[in-house]
This record gives structure tokens, C-alpha cells and sequence, in this order.
């Protein structure tokens, strides 16, 4: 009985595949006279959070890592793979007793020792630590929580954590020992609360002999630093020493040969003495170090290095380095939003201020923030980000901690908009920009949930800032989820208050509410759950609660937890779907801008991918970069037959070219008939094709083109046009007069 079933339901599986492969073709119709939606470039913006993740080594000019060398010694001895080699950081407890903590799930929060600067944790937080719902193996190590315990390391572990922490060769992680000849050598990590910028200074001594001494910085993640030959690179050390000595700066190759060195004196009064310097390598490398180094015995205390490409690498002498500008361009960036964990996540949040984040970098302070790195300091902050936004042309959102008082964000936008009469908009000028930012927008916190207290905050940044400049938006941090806002209950009674209070003063166009959505495939699918996610059902109640008002949506974070083609398809889809609501919206985004390539934290979702020598994208950003080629604001009315063929279509201002845009969701080729009306064409079309491939496949170091759009011609009947779309593909066809 049991083989019977059996057969009939493989006969009955074999009948539908018959049935499905000869299905009909699927009717896609244009209505050219029909406009649904207007939409502006503004809906091509992108998000940069992960502080020293995202930044140093990528937009940021600092091509060093560890530039505080606040980490403690290295985690070698481990012997991890190298995309798991800056997920585990050594960490001291108040008994100089080392622990090693993962990054790899930095929501697990963990409590910080901010009472000292001798040392990280108090040892009763660690062995108290919350545990994962699951341990994370990374490397063969597993954590059951944040922390992994000195007393549940293997023996040979204790003994060589020891060593390394009290021993001679006490180096700060991303920092590689330089000895050269037979000289007598000792390297110690000082916390003696007189650190630089943090809670620990690197020092370096050469004690007898001859030889030379010291360290040398690999970069990001210790992936190499690219140098290109005769052109100039400079940079700032902050070092100490208390006798006269002289250092010697490098530049060096993937051999550890010097490409470039000069020596600089040190007056050795024991203060943090200013090195500006500037080497010009004599040959390329795209895998070379920085060097800092002793010839002669003496002792030097390091507190903050800093290397960047000269002006012929940046954007008009900004910290911002041209490549991954340029970049941005090319992808059609629009708008560029900067908030994320660093705000809210990790036990310093009270360190990401923004009176921390001005001045000289070399001058700002370090922070322990627990997030996707484990230290960060705030060289990259808001300003560097408002140069870069300036940089692409682009519409900045800065983030700012909701624990900001309302006399620091007076002050704020006086620096960032005030004109250089003002106080702060001087200190602006002073440090090197006279002209106003012009920033529009500022954004309360990060993905909060609402309650009195944010609506109190939402208040308090509101009229700081309209002191100084009245036309400043103020935008909420806030994800709705399903049932999350439904008319009546205490989170939507809260968000209409807020937006009463905001229309009260006769600015409700200044309110915007950011909440953030998902990169699944199937999340434009879902029409309630979409509309709910996206803010539009509570864009149409408060619209029913004050007749005339408009919520102001701008969600600026679609997530994802890949950068594959699974993730650039499930883009296009919500492309498409997001330019059909278009009027509901007034800017759109997407996580994550910049990733280190085969380096990641708990997402591997970076949409610009880069190493020491190269950049290139992912799929999802050669979507963006299609949709802005082809860009037109006229979204015009699409149906399709079957929901596996997604079709928006849009039509230019002259009403002379169309571009049709299908997603095909399935994993087949469907075959389709395509009736444009009301809108005369040529037949001759250019189409671009994206896909076509396993959901899994994505550009890769070797293969960076492995995922991209191919050209073809065609010729498009004006009438019950045939064409088949290929399996998990994105198509986009352009039709002129």
C-alpha cells in the first residue's frame, strides 16, 4: 500500500512539472498614460555604520589599523582563519588576568569597567556574562558567551597568554615586531593612566646592542597596504620619549624592503610630541607595512599613528580617500546616512558625542566600544562624514546619540550651519571648511523602540536645533514591525502625539521617521506585511487624525545578512516595488556601504567590497548603479499575470524613452508577452540582463565580473512582444521614440 501512495505522488509530482513547464506565458501589460508615483534620485542612498570597519582602510584616508594601539596583544597564538582573525581580542580584568572576548554577536551587551584605565573588565561582569542562545565556534574555539574564560583555556593557552602579557614582546594586536641584527629589545604595553587618547600607550625600547627595533602596521585587518610608487604619503605620530632619540618611519614592501624612510628627532621631554612626516615610496606594493622604528638604544612610548594617501589620493584635501568616492558615484549615491551601532550599541556610548569628533584627528579619544570593533577611535566622526557626503554630492543624515543635551546640539548645528560670525560656525572655519555644511538632517538615535522618553528627545533636538537653522528636519530612528503601530494603541498614540506637537509648531514637514526594512525576496510580496514595515498603513492614519499632514518617510536601511546575488535579486525586487509606492516616500537607503572583503562581523552584507589594492562591487550595487543610468521619475501603471515576473516601468519628463525593469523570482526561465500602450517605440531596444544564476553566487576578488549586467539588442514587437526572462534574473530594458 505504502509503494502505491509512493508512485502515485511521483507520478502526480511529474504531471505538474509537465504542467508548469508548459504553462502559459505570463501576460505583462504597460499603461504608458497611467502615472502611479513620482520619484526622485533621492531614492538611491546608502548607510555607513560600523565605525573602523567600514572606514579606516576604505573611505577614511587612515590606511593603518589599530592607530591607538589600545588593543592588547595579539591573538596569533590562536590560530584562527583569517575571516575569523578580528573577531577575538585579548582583554584584562582587574587582576591583570587575561580573557579573550568575541565580536561575533556584539548584541549580547556586556558591562564595562569605566572606572580605570588599567584595565577592561571587572572579572565578576565576565564570568557573569549572559550566554548565547547557542555557542559560536569560531575556529575551532567556542564561546558560550561574549567572553571565554583564562580558566577554560587549554593549559599550553594560559601559559602562552601569560608570556605574551607580561613578557617582553607585549605587542598591540595589528602590530607586527621588527627586529633587524642581535639587538637587545623589550616591548611593553603601558597602562599607567597617563595613555595618549585611551587606556594604553605602545612602548617600544632597544636596550643594548646594534641593530634596529621596533614595529611595523599591515592595515586593515593586517590585509596589506597598497603604495603607489613616487607619489606621497603623509601622516601624524603622537610619541613620547623622555631623553633624546631619534625614530625612523617607513614605508616598506610585502618582503619587509624599504621603499621609503626618513629619521625625525625627538626632543625627549616627556611630552606627546607632534611627528608630521611625509615618505614617497620608491617602488608599488599592494601589500606593503608602515614602519616605526629605533636604530640606536633609547625607549619611545607610541599613542596614535596616522598614514594616508597625499591630496593626489583624497577629495579636496579631505581625509576622504578618492577611489571609494568615486565609487559612490559611479553607484549613483544620493543621499548618505551615518548611524548605526556605534551609537547605540557597546558599553561607551557615552563617548559618541560630538564635541569628541572635531578638531585634530590625532587628538581625539578612544573609545571601548564593544561594537563590530572592539576599540574605535572617533577619527572618522560626523564631520569626516559630512566632507564625504560633500565629496560625492550627496544629502548627509547624521545620527546622533539621543543622551546629546540640548545645549550640545544648539552648538551642532551652529558648527555644521552657522555662518563663521557665530562662535561655532568660526571654530568650523578654523578648522578648515569656512563655508556651512548645509546639513539638513539629523537622525535621534537608532533603531528604537517609541516611548515617552523619545518623544521627549524628538522635542528637545527639534528646538535645540531650530534655534539656529528653522529648516532642519528632525528625523525619528523608530522600526515598525507588524502590529506594531495599529491605530489605538500606545505606540501609535505616541507617535500621533509626536506628530501633533511637530504640526503644533507649524512644522510638521519637519518631522521624518526612518524605520527600517527587510532584504528578504519575498518581503515585497507580502502586502500588508510591506506596508506595515514600510511606515505607509501609519502614514495613512495619521493622515486620517490630521487632515493635510504627510508623514515624511525616509527608510533608509534595507538589511540583509549577505552580499550574494540571493540579496542583490531581493534588492531589485524592492526596487521595483518601493518606485510603484513612490509618493509614500521621500528618500530610500540601503545597508551596508563598504565591506572589507572575506572580513565580517555578524553580517556579510557589504555592497562595495574592497582589499588593499582593489574595489569593485556587489550585485546589489550594480542594481543601484543600473537604476540610476536609466533613471527616469515617471513611474507609470505595470501588471503582471504571475507574481514570479516583477514589472515596474517608467517614463522620462519628454515622454521619449521607457524602461521596463522585471525581476524574474523564480528559478526557472519564464516566458512572457509583453503589451506596451500608449507610448510609441522603436523597436530596437537595448536590454541589460543581471542573474541568470544560482542565488548563492556573488563577485569575488578573483572573479569581480562573476555577477554583473550583460548588454544585448533586441527588437520588441509593438504588440504581444515575446521575450523569455531568465531564471532568478533582474532585466532592464530601455525603449526610445
Amino acid at each position: 500500500m505504502k509503494k502505491k501512495k509512493l508512485r502515485l505522488s511521483i507520478i502526480g509530482l511529474l504531471m505538474g512539472g509537465c504542467m508548469f513547464a508548459q504553462q502559459s506565458p505570463v501576460q505583462l501589460n504597460v499603461e504608458a498614460s497611467k502615472q502611479i508615483a513620482t520619484v526622485p534620485k533621492l531614492f538611491n542612498g546608502t548607510n555607513i555604520e560600523d565605525l573602523n570597519n567600514q572606514t579606516n582602510g576604505g573611505i577614511f584616508s587612515q590606511l593603518l589599523h589599530g592607530e591607538a594601539f589600545e588593543e592588547n596583544i595579539d591573538v596569533d597564538f590562536l590560530n584562527l582563519k583569517r575571516e575569523d582573525y578580528s573577531k577575538i581580542y585579548v582583554v584584562l580584568d582587574e587582576r591583570k588576568i587575561p580573557h579573550l572576548i568575541t565580536q561575533s554577536d556584539i548584541y549580547h551587551r556586556i558591562s564595562w569597567n569605566n572606572l580605570t584605565e588599567k584595565y577592561d573588565f571587572n572579572s565578576k561582569d565576565i564570568y557573569n556574562s549572559p550566554k548565547f542562545r547557542e555557542p559560536h565556534v569560531i575556529s575551532g574555539w567556542k564561546f558560550p558567551g561574549r567572553f571565554l574564560t583564562f580558566d577554560s583555556l587549554p593549559g599550553d593557552i594560559q601559559k602562552t597568554m601569560l608570556e605574551k602579557i607580561n613578557g617582553n614582546e607585549q605587542i598591540s594586536k595589528y602590530w607586527s615586531k621588527l627586529v633587524v641584527g642581535n639587538p637587545g629589545y623589550a616591548y611593553e604595553l603601558v597602562r599607567n593612566g597617563k595613555a595618549y587618547v585611551g587606556r594604553q600607550n605602545q612602548a617600544i625600547s632597544f636596550t643594548e646592542g646594534s641593530g634596529e627595533v621596533g614595529l611595523t602596521n599591515h592595515g586593515l585587518y593586517r590585509m596589506g597596504i597598497r603604495f603607489d610608487k613616487n607619489k606621497p604619503y603623509d601622516g601624524v605620530l603622537r610619541i613620547k620619549a623622555d631623553s633624546p632619540v631619534s625614530v625612523y618611519l617607513s614605508l616598506r614592501d610585502e618582503h619587509g624592503k624599504v621603499l621609503a624612510e626618513k629619521p625625525y628627532s625627538l626632543k625627549g621631554d616627556g611630552t606627546y610630541e607632534k611627528v608630521e612626516f611625509e615618505l614617497i615610496p620608491q617602488n608599488n606594493t599592494i601589500n606593503g607595512s608602515f614602519g616605526i622604528s629605533l636604530k640606536a638604544p633609547g625607549k619611545v612610548e607610541l599613542g596614535f599613528a596616522f598614514l594616508q594617501p597625499g591630496e593626489w589620493g583624497r577629495v579636496k584635501g579631505y581625509p576622504i580617500r578618492k577611489t571609494f568616492a568615486d565609487a559612490l558615484k559611479k553607484q549613483g549615491i544620493k543621499v548618505f546616512r551615518y548611524n548605526g551601532s556605534m551609537v547605540d550599541v557597546g558599553a561607551d556610548t557615552y563617548l559618541y558625542r560630538w564635541k569628541k569628533m572635531i578638531g585634530p584627528i590625532d587628538e581625539r579619544r578612544v573609545t571601548l566600544r564593544s561594537g563590530f570593533n572592539l576599540y574605535a577611535t572617533h577619527s572618522f566622526g560626523f564631520i569626516e562624514m559630512l566632507q564625504a557626503a560633500e565629496a560625492i554630492g550627496a544629502v548627509a543624515i547624521i545620527g546622533m546619540s539621543m543622551d546629546e543635551n540640548y545645549g550640545d546640539i544648539r552648538d551642532f548645528v551652529e558648527y555644521v550651519n552657522g555662518s563663521i560670525d557665530t562662535k561655532w560656525g568660526a571654530l568650523r572655519a578654523s578648522h578648515g571648511h569656512p563655508e556651512p555644511y548645509n546639513l539638513k538632517y539629523i537622525q535621534v538615535d537608532n533603531e528604537r523602540l517609541i516611548s515617552r522618553g523619545y518623544v521627549e528627545c524628538m522635542k528637545k533636538f527639534a528646538e535645540a536645533a531650530w534655534e539656529v537653522d528653522p529648516e532642519m528636519t528632525i528625523m525619528a530612528s523608530l522600526n515598525i514591525r507588524r502590529d506594531r503601530y495599529k491605530k489605538g494603541i500606545p505606540a501609535y498614540n505616541l507617535a500621533a502625539e509626536m506628530a501633533g506637537w511637530f504640526i503644533s509648531k507649524g512644522k510638521g514637514d519637519k518631522l521624518a521617521w526612518d524605520p527600517h526594512y527587510s532584504g528578504a525576496r519575498n518581503f515585497a510580496d507580502e502586502t500588508e506585511w510591506f506596508e506595515e514595515e514600510m511606515g505607509i498603513v501609519l502614514q495613512r492614519d495619521l493622515a486620517e487624525d490630521y487632515p493635510g499632514f504627510k508623514l515624511n518617510l525616509h527608510p533608509m536601511e534595507e538589511n540583509g545578512s549577505r552580499c550574494d546575488w540571493d540579496r542583490g535579486l531581493a534588492h531589485a525586487h524592492n526596487w521595483n516595488t518601493l518606485q510603484r509606492y513612490g509618493d509614500c516616500f521621500r528618500m530610500l537607503g540601503t545597508a551596508n556601504t563598504f565591506q572589507p572583503h572575506g572580513l565580517h562581523y555578524m553580517w556579510d552584507q557589504g555592497r562595495i567590497h574592497y582589499t588593499a589594492d582593489t574595489i569593485w562591487f556587489q550585485p546589489s550595487a550594480h542594481i543601484d548603479e543600473m537604476m540610476m543610468k536609466t533613471w527616469k521619475p515617471n513611474v507609470v501603471q505595470t501588471t503582471s499575470s504571475d507574481k514570479a515576473l516583477d514589472i515596474t516601468a517608467k517614463v522620462n519628463d519628454q515622454k521619449t524613452e521607457m524602461t521596463i525593469y522585471v525581476a524574474n523570482m523564480s528559478n526557472e526561465p519564464r516566458q512572457a508577452i509583453l503589451n506596451i500602450r500608449d507610448f510609441r517605440f522603436n523597436p530596437k531596444a537595448e536590454v541589460y540582463t543581471i542573474g541568470d544564476c544560482e542565488l548563492t553566487e556573488y563577485n569575488t576578488y578573483e572573479n569581480m565580473n562573476n555577477v554583473v549586467f550583460k548588454p544585448s539588442k533586441i527588437n520588441v514587437a509593438r504588440k504581444n512582444a515575446k521575450y523569455t526572462f531568465p531564471k532568478y534574473s533582474y532585466t532592464v530594458i530601455t525603449l526610445k521614440k
